[in-house]
């Protein structure tokens, strides 16, 4: 049966009272040594005062030897008593300390000596007389004096060893419980702190619009797993948005486009209209060499509309991110001429520039079809009365890059505005014309390719948007 709990919370919590645990006990022994050593410091105490007692009780004992004095009896007489009371008060301790046995020892050797003394001075005798019964007095005397100083030596010793064995306890308390803490702060730091931070760097990526899995981490029931989870679960709703978002895009450049796609479609619908009239009115007069260019002429234009439906539907059509092997110009070609007409109306020149030296680049077609269209609009937008708007291809100054350089010559970003151009719904244009939405769409984009946007508007000079992407070695061609 597995006894660790499956939660980290649970986990942290009983590592937390295995400390706690472990500090109850050193608190608990330590709370009972001091209590014995306070126990034994007070029996001292009591030894020293049966020990001092007795001294003095011996002292006044040796001067009514020498001197007979009946001071000197009371006196001892006193002693002898606050001796007794001692005995009888402290009872309980003594015999838990020394023993029923020799507390009895001790009682009747205080009887005797009481005794004794009590008999020598109803005996007549001269001062060193009553030998006999002195020498008796001076032995019970003595073992009272042995029992007092083997007490307070026993109760030294003990108080000695219980200081030897307190002296290393708080060391080794500490040096455990520094462990202890090390281990808890390593098992954190593996459950929680580093898995934590794993998911932090992986869900960075969320932040340059790549909404990449994070791999489970952990036991199924633990909460880092469910964190990663979800984390997984809101990156998938995220890409899912995010590419809902790219196609309302294209949906609302559609809406824009419509004007111009019909005057492009309607004009050879027009030309094919015509020639099938000349067909019709003067086929018979016609040679075959002149019927066959008209019908070559016929064939041109509907080659010509079904290009242009094809460019649009290729654009507008909802499909997952694919990358392959994409050459750039083709894509500005193509996007340039599903702006032709919006091109020519607004008095815009289109000029290209292409720098030789790089083959095809792999990323998602589509796209990239979406932001060089964005840029357009946008730069066609700004050039209200005109202007030229260029698109530049060719190696960036960085190894292993391809530059894309959308420029205008409108009237250009204000500086306070260029860094949060690529904000989400933030716009410079009038209320009702922009969302704030494609650019900030166009840099995600850019980035789930593994590229980077960058914009420099110089005052009065118009914008230039630079598309950075990562191309292989071999997206060179070698000399």
């Amino acid at each position: 049966m597995n006894l660790i709990p499956k939660t980290i919370r649970a986990q942290i919590m009983m590592a937390f009272l295995f400390c706690f645990v472990f500090m109850a006990v050193i608190i608990a022994v330590n709370y009972n040594n001091f209590r014995q050593l306070s126990r034994s410091m007070q029996f001292f105490e009591l030894a020293e005062e049966l020990n001092s007692t007795i001294l003095e009780m011996r002292r006044y004992e040796k001067n009514y030897f020498l001197y007979r004095q009946e001071f000197n009896y009371e006196e001892n007489v006193t002693y002898t008593n606050r001796l007794a009371l001692i005995l009888e008060r402290e009872r309980e301790s003594l015999i838990g300390a020394i023993g029923q046995d020799n507390y009895g020892q001790f009682i009747k050797y205080v009887r005797d000596y009481t005794a004794l003394m009590s008999k020598l001075r109803q005996t007549s005798c001269d001062p060193g007389g009553c030998a006999d019964l002195q020498t008796l007095i001076r032995g019970a005397g003595q073992n009272l004096l042995l029992l007092a100083d083997q007490l307070v030596a026993t109760e030294r010793r003990t108080i000695d060893l219980l200081i030897q064995q307190m002296i290393p306890l708080p060391l080794i308390s500490l040096l455990i419980l520094v462990v202890l803490l090390g281990f808890v702060v390593f098992y954190i730091g593996e459950k929680v702190i580093r898995p934590l931070a794993r998911i932090t760097r992986e869900s960075e990526a969320v932040a340059q619009g790549a909404f990449q899995r994070i791999t489970p981490y952990g036991d199924t029931k633990n909460e880092i797993h469910h964190l990663v989870a979800a984390i997984n679960r809101m990156m998938a709703e995220l890409e899912k948005r995010q590419e809902q978002l790219i196609q309302s895009r294209k949906i609302a450049s559609i809406g824009t486009l419509t004007a111009g796609i019909s005057h492009e479609i309607n004009n050879p619908v027009n030309n094919i209209s015509l020639i099938m009239e000349s067909l019709i009115e003067d086929a018979d007069t016609m040679d075959d060499g002149e019927r066959r260019r008209l019908y070559q002429e016929a064939m041109d234009q509907a080659d010509r509309t079904s290009e242009i439906v094809k460019n649009l539907l290729e654009f507008s059509r909802a499909s997952p991110p694919r990358v392959e092997d994409v050459n750039v110009e083709q894509v500005v070609d193509k996007t340039a001429r599903l702006l032709n007409n919006e091109l020519n109306l607004h008095h815009i020149k289109f000029v290209k520039e292409f720098k030789a030296g790089f083959a095809n680049v792999r990323l998602d077609k589509g796209g990239l079809q979406q932001v060089l269209l964005n840029l357009f609009m946008n730069s066609i937008q700004a050039m209200e009365g005109g202007g030229e708007l260029k698109v530049a291809i060719g190696p960036a100054d960085l190894p292993g890059e391809l530059r894309i350089d959308v420029v205008d010559n409108g009237p250009g970003i204000p500086p306070e505005y260029i860094g949060q151009i690529f904000d989400p719904f933030f716009t410079t244009k009038k209320e009702g014309i922009g969302t704030g939405l494609g650019l900030s769409v166009s840099y995600n984009i850019i980035k789930k390719n593994g590229g980077r946007m960058q914009v420099q508007s110089p005052p009065g000079q118009g914008a230039c948007f630079s598309i950075f992407l990562p191309v292989s070695e071999n997206a060179y061609p070698r000399e």
